[in-house]
């Protein structure tokens, strides 16, 4: 019985060295990188967002912006839930004026947006947007918004 418990911790640290030095040596090649580079935005962002510059050329127009980016959570017991809250959503685009200011956020709605996680993620954004009195705006791709379109509605 002695010899099968010897046995098995050698084996056990024969293994865990093998993983460690197969780690190490993964580290050293740079493997637990296993990143490559993705568009920004889908082909409908990118049609939106050059009509969008079109449309708006007196406005900066920001995609892919994290909304922590500009929403302050307020103070209080309440703030880092709030931070939560905001944390890993984006929006589309942003319209700002030259001083950095927000003036619209602008959402491209596809059929993803009919499920329920990003139903409830929509209404909160609508909400949130609402509640630091920010223009919001939302588009879905299957109308297009031409840049007269965009100008009239954003304006």
């Amino acid at each position: 019985m002695r010899q099968y418990m010897d046995t098995n911790s050698l084996l056990f640290i024969i293994i865990v060295a093998i993983v460690l030095l197969a780690l190490w040596f993964g580290l050293k090649r740079g493997i637990p990188y296993p990143y490559t580079s993705k568009p920004v935005m889908t082909k409908s962002e990118l049609v939106l967002y050059k009509r969008l510059l079109q449309a708006l050329p007196e406005y900066r127009v920001l995609a892919q912006v994290q909304l922590s980016s500009f929403l302050k959570a307020g103070g209080g017991k309440e703030r880092m839930a709030a931070l939560n809250r905001v944390l890993q959503k984006s929006a589309d685009f942003v319209i700002c004026a030259d001083d950095a200011s927000v003036r619209v956020v602008v959402e491209l709605q596809d059929s993803t947006h009919e499920r329920p996680d990003r139903a409830r993620s929509d209404e909160f954004k609508r909400k949130a947007f609402a509640a630091a009195g920010i223009s919001f705006v939302e588009f879905h791709v299957k109308k297009m918004p031409s840049v007269e379109e965009i100008r009239r509605v954003v304006r």
